[in-house]
């Protein structure tokens, strides 16, 4: 049975990152993500925040991301525990990045700057845009991609 844990987040930073050193020398870049759900017609306006944690070199990058700045984040969930100075079990779920980009849109922030959590819209040439696209072949027909690597041979579809 394949396993796969991976999500991808857009979303505006909410405070600055905080840098760390662990014990053994390793990187630990943490940061709260604003990320607004679909909105519903006449509905107010939700979010989600996820803490993100970001190691390494990754962790070094992810330092200089601004307060407020538009990023995309790939990375896995990770759910942990443990004892609180109370003795309560605290339960905690957090986003750790493979990945971070931040999202410069300068033409839509030059006439609109008031509205920095809308997502640009990439648009792609490609001739087989208006083909439909069977992901089942595309795995099949690739196996040397990355993407088929971390899935390893299992695949249930």
């Amino acid at each position: 049975m394949s396993r796969f844990n991976k999500i991808i987040l857009i979303g505006t930073v909410l405070d600055s990152p905080e840098l760390k050193q662990t014990s053994s020398g390793d990187s630990l870049c943490s940061f709260n993500l604003d990320v607004n759900r679909p909105t519903i017609e006449n509905a107010e306006t939700q979010s989600d925040r996820f803490c993100i944690n970001a190691w390494r070199d990754l962790a070094e990058s992810a330092a200089t991301i601004q307060k407020g700045t538009l990023v995309i984040v790939d990375g896995s969930i990770r759910n942990r525990s443990f004892d609180n100075n109370e003795g309560q079990r605290v339960y905690v779920t957090e986003i750790e990045a493979r990945m971070i980009k931040s999202i410069h849109n300068q033409a839509q922030a030059d006439s609109n700057p008031s509205d920095s959590n809308t997502i640009p819209v990439i648009e792609s040439d490609s001739p087989n845009d208006s083909a439909s696209f069977d992901f089942n072949d595309a795995i099949k027909s690739d196996s040397s991609s990355e993407f088929v690597t971390q899935l390893g041979e299992d695949v249930p579809f």
